[in-house]
């Protein structure tokens, strides 16, 4: 209780938070967690429901220290699609080329993000089954991972 008799004190340590100040906050809290779920659901719509798309369109996603074939042919359809002519093409590789470790930066966290979740998700899962439907399950997963490493794929984590 506060020196006021009856009057209990805000659980921000003493400081009302005003209404506009909760508004923010919310605010931005919302904006978090829609960039969150945003780039969340853009990897797992490339890595995990669409892998045919990619294999489409020459995106194999392997990570190898050299250069990938989508993004030759992702620099090739840019120069054609704008009329790009040799000097630009060559400022737009620089550009790629200096992003390149920031933007490998980023997937990978995604990725490990990604993968932690999934990891999560499948012991959950695992913690609700019977053994018989456990090994069907693992089954399941392993069958998954064989399919994705045979597209050059990094296999999701296992226990």
């Amino acid at each position: 209780m506060s020196e006021r008799e009856g009057v209990d004190e805000p659980p921000t340590g003493g400081r009302r938070i005003t209404r506009g100040r909760a508004l923010v906050l919310a605010g931005v809290v919302l904006l978090l967690a829609f960039l969150a779920g945003a780039a969340t659901g853009v990897v797992v719509e490339r890595r995990v429901l669409h892998p045919q798309w990619r294999e489409a369109h020459g995106m194999r996603g392997d990570r190898g220290g050299g250069e990938r074939p989508e993004r030759n042919a992702m620099r090739a359809r840019l120069a054609r699609e704008l009329g790009l002519d040799s000097a630009q093409s060559a400022k737009i590789d620089s550009i790629f080329t200096r992003h390149r470790p920031a933007l490998d930066s980023v997937r990978a966290t995604m990725e490990t993000r990604l993968s932690g979740v999934i990891e999560q998700t499948r012991r959950e899962i695992d913690s609700v089954l019977t053994p018989a439907q456990r090994a069907k399950m693992h089954e399941r997963w392993e069958r998954e991972n064989r399919e994705h490493r045979g597209r050059g794929e990094p296999a999701p984590p296992r226990d």
